[in-house]
């Protein structure tokens, strides 16, 4: 992701959360947080600062994001219009790739919504719990959390493609 990308991932991810919203019945405040404070620009600056973001683009610009923090897939979005059509599989190999190349064996989701977690486990990953979303704005909602051991890639076989970073 490029400092030119920050608003349109700023806006995507306000997309995502708004039809997220409606789908998962947030609350007027849930959604506000999510949209406001979890989306901005700002917020999205200051992450990119200390977790690598990646965007998928195809000729109509950015429809999806992702970002890695250690091991972890910290965000992975897309735009709900592009939908079962390979993006977020290209993103999550991407940022397993990216997880791979940093020397962890594992990697780790936390999956805010269950709608989401048919796509991981399709992407080889395990329920491993559940803990309560942080912020108290969400009543206890709980978070899954999901996990995949990774190995490095045999040698003379590539790594999957990466989207534009």
């Amino acid at each position: 992701m490029t400092d030119e990308d920050v608003p349109r991932v700023s806006e995507l991810l306000k997309e995502c959360f708004r039809w997220l919203g409606d789908r998962e019945r947030f609350t007027v405040r849930q959604l506000a947080f999510l949209i406001d404070d979890r989306s901005s620009e700002q917020t999205v600056r200051e992450e990119s600062k200390t977790r690598p973001h990646l965007v998928a683009c195809t000729v109509t610009g950015i429809v999806g994001m992702a970002a890695v923090h250690g091991n972890e897939i910290a965000r992975l979005y897309v735009d709900p219009q592009c939908h079962r059509q390979g993006v977020g599989r290209v993103l999550f190999e991407a940022c397993e790739a990216m997880i791979r190349q940093a020397g962890h064996e594992e990697m780790t989701v936390g999956a805010l919504v269950d709608g989401s977690l048919a796509f991981y486990q399709a992407m080889g990953m395990s329920i491993t719990g559940r803990v309560v979303y942080e912020p108290e704005i969400f009543l206890g909602r709980e978070v899954t959390l999901l996990a995949k051991k990774i190995t490095t890639a045999p040698t003379g076989q590539s790594s999957p493609g990466r989207p534009t970073a």
